[in-house]
């Protein structure tokens, strides 16, 4: 029997069996945690696996985590004046954890992705790892500093009078300001009930006169129109990879229906690498000060090492290695860099099979089929055409699938999230199932209508 493995068999076995150590029944095998001091606790009982905004994915960090508990996640500190970052290494079901890479690759990869996101920290606002495999590094006092909840900055001002509180993050102890300073799970005292009282009272009064309360009235304030600015690029005359129908007019399509919302577009067609780093260079700049910002590609894509690649069209196809594709291939993560807005919405319909990913996948190099999924920071949605993994059609209308569907629901005046769900099911139908559209990352705030965002 291998050592390692049995050597980490007994140390589990022991720490299960010592006193004090055992974990709730509630909490599922793949989020339970044992930290370098053998303190234990559950992944569920902290902030960072809750929280999305903190955790900056589509979904809290514990729908990610594998069943098969094989993973590697890091964290910046939970600190006010560090920028929240988040990486994880997953493990795709079904996967044989025995044939995964080494902790030190999957702890390389997690760190990788948080320094992304963390650009520019400081020493004291670093990504650190925090878990590989349901162990941690850290003590539990420590991995509490990166976890659980911020604590407030030094000498920070009050909330301005009348400001509503955020909301509660499942798994965080609410503020003493709504709890007295009890401990969760302790039953108000009279007092507490005095104080809630006398404020549900000066609210009723409030209502009575027709006041708004301090939280703001129910309808706010009328919304005001917001800045946006989209980059539309469909590349269709592929050099080396043979012509795609679509993208070109794709982009023009999608193009025309965003200027109709009176947003700003800048539109290209059929780009080399060249032209695509000056196209977002040129989009970086214009669309500084906007409040939103939008990004449509059509044509090849492919994703090496978890990493995804817009394809130029002069990208080459013999004697492509994965050096090839990292010089002359554009990284989704960079491209993301060149959208200055708070919130950004990303349409891809990149995931078309092409000659390199099946050059390349023969060689084992790392490459995948379709695109690979994505984590995000928060205040960024992006809508693949199909699941991450599977490839999308061209179609044989006058625009893929993916696109006729946007060009269909885009200017319903609701919610993008429910445009998207629209769109899902627009695909599914119109491919026979082949085709499900699917999205990543989150935004936050209120409702985003993009044919409304501009008026």
């Amino acid at each position: 029997m291998n050592m390692r493995f049995l050597a980490a068999w007994v140390g589990a076995w022991v720490l299960w069996c010592a006193p004090g150590s055992v974990w709730s029944a509630e909490c599922p095998e793949r989020f339970r945690i044992v930290f370098a001091d053998g303190a234990r606790s559950c992944l569920t009982d902290h902030a960072l696996a809750h929280d999305d905004v903190a955790g900056q994915f589509g979904a809290d960090v514990r729908r990610l985590v594998p069943r098969t508990g094989v993973y590697a996640l890091a964290a910046t500190p939970n600190r006010p004046e560090c920028r929240r970052a988040v990486g994880m290494d997953l493990v795709a079901a079904g996967t044989n954890p025995s044939s995964m890479s080494g902790d030190a690759q999957r702890d390389a990869k997690a760190l990788q992705d948080c320094r992304l996101r963390a650009r520019g920290a400081t020493d004291d606002c670093r990504c650190k790892v925090l878990l590989v495999d349901g162990r941690s590094p850290l003590t539990r006092a420590e991995f509490a500093r990166y976890a659980d909840a911020a604590p407030a900055a030094a000498g920070a001002s009050a909330a301005p009078a009348g400001a509503a509180p955020p909301p509660p993050v499942a798994g965080m102890v609410p503020p003493a300001s709504s709890t007295g300073g009890r401990a969760p799970g302790v039953p108000p005292s009279a007092e507490d009930l005095a104080v809630l009282r006398q404020e549900i009272e000066v609210l009723r009064a409030q209502m009575a006169a027709g006041r708004p309360s301090s939280a703001g009235s129910a309808a706010g304030p009328e919304r005001k129109a917001q800045k946006a600015r989209a980059l539309v690029i469909g590349n269709s005359r592929y050099v080396h990879l043979g012509i795609l129908a679509n993208p070109r007019r794709d982009a023009e399509a999608i193009a025309t229906k965003l200027r109709s919302f009176g947003i700003d577009v800048d539109l290209h067609l059929d780009l080399d690498r060249a032209g695509l780093v000056k196209a977002l260079a040129g989009f970086q700049t214009r669309a500084a000060g906007h409040d939103v910002n939008l990004l449509f590609y059509a044509g090849h894509g492919l994703q090496m090492a978890g990493i995804n690649y817009i394809v130029p069209v002069d990208m080459q196809t013999e004697g492509a290695t994965t050096g090839t594709v990292k010089l002359n291939g554009v990284s989704l993560d960079d491209a993301l860099d060149y959208l200055p807005a708070n919130t950004r919405v990303v349409f891809l319909d990149a995931c078309r099979d092409n000659p390199i990913s099946r050059s390349l996948r023969s060689t084992r190099s790392g490459v995948g089929t379709g695109l690979a999924p994505v984590s995000s920071v928060s205040g960024t949605l992006l809508s693949y055409a199909t699941r991450d993994g599977s490839t999308a059609e061209d179609g044989a209308g006058t625009n893929s699938p993916y696109t006729t569907a946007l060009l269909q629901h885009l200017d319903q005046p609701e919610d993008i999230a429910l445009v998207l769900r629209r769109v899902r099911q627009s695909v599914l139908q119109s491919t026979s199932q082949r085709q499900e559209p699917w999205e990543y990352g989150s935004l936050v705030g209120d409702q985003l209508v993009l044919s409304r965002l501009a008026r």
